[in-house]
């Protein structure tokens, strides 16, 4: 497994993983924890902070494929 799962209600493609390393950082504040994220469809990759994550995949206007997670 890679660390990446489907998020519930967000398109069923679109995956989230927490920066590990941001997690025993104590110089960080959680909502600044990077969070790596991916559309496994297309191949697209983002890098978020916790603070910043979109509600949805920030292409799925335009994805063909886009479906909600349930």
């Amino acid at each position: 497994m890679d660390g990446f799962a489907p998020i519930k209600g967000k398109c069923l493609y679109w995956r989230e993983r927490l920066d590990e390393e941001d997690r025993y950082d104590s110089r960080l504040k959680k909502d600044e924890w990077r969070v790596h994220s991916t559309c496994f469809v297309d191949g697209d990759r983002w890098e978020y902070t916790v603070s910043t994550i979109p509600p949805d995949c920030p292409l799925h206007r335009k994805c063909r494929y886009h479906m909600r997670a349930g």
